[in-house]
């Protein structure tokens, strides 16, 4: 963590100021360029503070330097830092003295306006914030201060703005799901708290007011909804596809720990154990059970029971071999936790396979790797991306398929379905440019020393590849998403960084994949984290990996310490944050009680091997894909293995 740089810099930024007042020799310009140098160091004792939560030393550092009182750079840090420390007049004083306002230091306005309890004037300071850049936080809170007010309207644009450039930020879709009801927007309600509830299962609030918002719309409305989705269903219709060949096949784990599921297939097929077989009927729908320990196969409409099979039990189409149809199951789930779950009807080409584990079923797709690539590569990347882009990522995803083979071994497949190992919709994401991209690289993977690579790939790197996010593994590297350009040095570099969109390839949409932000008041902790704010402590950060991700922190409450180490247990503590790179920041009353946490974080996702919104914009920029593929693996080499 550079501790001993740092108490060397601190020394250096206090008995400085005397050595440069004493030499009076200097050119100007000289002058200048120290006095610079100088402010940044000021800046970056001031940051290091910051992020070790002592606020009240980096105040004491940057009032030190008496000769930058006038630059933008330090009274804006001096301000969030008073405000961050519970010296909220002082911060309004010192925010009062900057004339050409960012969109931080608007929000921040609004945050001391809101803290003085000028609610008028904090709405019209995050208004202003947004106009400059459409930020989560602004967003938030105005839905925060329009909900508490009962301007249930407002509350519910305010939301619906955030989620449209933020779907991550789970608890807006309680938020919007109590204004919704408040507003008598029953339906529209029940859509949000179903996602509010599946992320927040154990919460009474959320619980509460979801089963409300059921009992409002009442039986005969979940009885329609049912009956329309069966009509939907019975419409359903799919052409026929070609069986690919001299492919190696494999088994993918639809889903697992299934009491019931059901499906039908576009034409003719057999179910069967070692002992027995029942052909079955196209477009009839089906539910597949478990009875004695054994697997039911049963009329789904009317329960009747066809026959019973020992597992594991084999669903095969009987189509000819260039006529073959698609499995139709419904209700497959997916991103379980995630903002973007769901349970949704899918098709499947290939094969089905039930297997039993006590009284769960696992559902397998068993089928050739090509076909499995089709279902993976739509999920994976929007087919309006580069044709390059879509033949890097689908090189990348066959390469997931080879190395990590085994994955799911013991559990009777080779891989999952879900982001584990790579997102797969089936048959029913198909498009026809992703599937050209699969057939256009056709056997191809990526190779290091002989082997496929451990294959990584995320939405967005925030704009600085990791190497170091899973080990020293050689064939990636640490640098910046660009073709030159250097990753900051600094703690003042380090914190500009979370808060400006760098020059990369993967900055070019701009969003909040690339840039993002999360804050958490006194209510909005006790949700998502399942205690109160005033029991929190400390968040210290312990050891930092390649690009600033985190990868060891401890947070202390009252209760004690919790070490949190590695990507997913941190994001997943912290409400499932978009990356590990991102810093934290906790307003204290002035009796330094805790009332707010903010995050300011960058990327969607662990930072390692392909960014897929960098490929995109390499593949826009005339990038082939053999040199996308060599930007971020530079020292793979793509083969093709059949």
């Amino acid at each position: 963590m550079r501790c001993h740089g740092i108490f060397l810099l601190i020394i250096f930024v206090f008995i400085y100021p005397f050595y440069l007042s004493a030499d009076d020799s200097r050119e100007k310009s000289s002058q200048k360029a120290d006095k610079t140098s100088l402010l940044i160091k000021y800046l970056d004792v001031a940051y290091f503070f910051k992020e070790t939560g002592e606020y009240s030393r980096g105040i004491s550092v940057l009032k030190a330097a008496a000769a930058f009182r006038k630059d933008i750079r330090l009274n804006i840090e001096l301000g969030e830092m008073s405000y961050l420390c519970g010296q909220t007049e002082e911060a309004l004083r010192i925010f009062a003295r900057i004339k050409n306002k960012d969109w931080v230091s608007l929000f921040y306005l609004g945050l001391i306006y809101e803290d003085l309890g000028d609610i008028n004037k904090a709405i019209k300071n995050y208004r202003e914030s947004i106009k400059l850049k459409e930020n989560s936080n602004a967003y938030f809170r105005l839905g925060k201060i329009y909900r508490e007010r009962k301007q249930y309207e407002l509350a519910i644009d305010a939301y619906s703005s955030l989620l449209s450039i933020d779907p991550s930020i789970r608890l807006a879709y309680y938020y919007l799901g109590d204004c919704l009801y408040k507003k008598g927007i029953y339906a529209e309600a029940y859509n949000k708290l179903s996602k509010a509830i599946n992320f927040y299962p154990k919460t009474e609030i959320i619980d509460k007011k979801f089963k409300i918002v059921k009992d409002k719309l009442g039986k005969d409305f979940f009885i329609a909804k049912q009956k329309s989705k069966e009509e939907k269903r019975k419409a359903v219709r799919a052409v026929p596809y070609k069986r690919e060949k001299d492919i190696p096949y494999i088994k993918v784990g639809l889903a697992k720990k299934l009491d019931k599921f059901s499906f039908s297939c576009f034409g003719t097929f057999q179910i069967s154990d070692e002992t027995k077989v029942f052909k079955a009927d196209a477009n009839i729908f089906y539910m597949v059970s478990i009875k004695d320990k054994k697997v039911t196969l049963r009329d789904y409409e009317n329960n009747y029971e066809y026959v019973l099979f020992t597992a594991p039990v084999k669903i095969s189409s009987l189509s000819s071999k260039d006529k073959n149809f698609p499995f139709y199951v419904f209700d497959v789930g997916y991103g379980q936790d995630n903002f973007w779950h769901k349970k949704i009807d899918r098709m499947f080409r290939g094969d089905l396979e039930v297997i039993l584990d006590g009284e769960e079923m696992t559902l397998i797709n068993y089928l050739s790797v090509e076909e499995y690539l089709y279902g993976v590569l739509a999920a994976e990347m929007p087919s309006y991306a580069g044709k390059e882009a879509l033949k890097a990522q689908a090189i990348a995803a066959r390469t997931v398929v080879f190395r990590n083979i085994d994955r799911h071994k013991k559990e009777g497949f080779n891989i999952c379905a879900d982001v584990h190992c790579q997102v797969y919709h089936g048959l029913s994401g198909e498009t026809t440019a992703t599937n050209k991209a699969v057939q256009g690289t056709r056997g191809k993977v990526v190779m290091f020393n002989d082997v496929p690579v451990q294959i990584f790939y995320h939405s967005n790197c925030g704009g600085c590849l990791s190497a170091d996010t899973f080990g020293n593994i050689g064939y990636v590297i640490n640098k910046i998403d660009a073709v030159n350009s250097c990753i900051p040095n600094s703690s003042y570099q380090e914190y500009q960084w979370f808060r400006e969109v760098p020059d990369t390839f993967c900055a070019s949409g701009g969003g909040s994949k690339i840039r993002w932000q999360r804050i958490y008041d006194a209510e909005d902790f006790r949700i998502a984290f399942g205690f109160e704010l005033n029991n929190l402590r400390h968040i210290i950060p312990r050891d930092k990996g390649d690009c600033f991700h985190y990868k060891q922190i401890d947070v202390i409450t009252s209760k004690g310490k919790n070490t949190l180490k590695g990507d997913l247990k941190i994001r997943n503590y912290f409400d499932r944050l978009k990356s590990t790179a991102f810093k934290t920041e906790m307003k204290l009353s002035n009796k330094k009680i805790p009332e707010m946490l903010f995050f300011w974080g960058a990327g969607f996702g662990h930072g390692a091997g392909l960014c897929q919104e960098g490929a995109m914009k390499m593949a826009e920029e005339g990038y082939k894909c053999r040199q996308i593929l060599k930007h971020y693996y530079p020292k793979g080499n793509i083969e093709k293995i059949y």
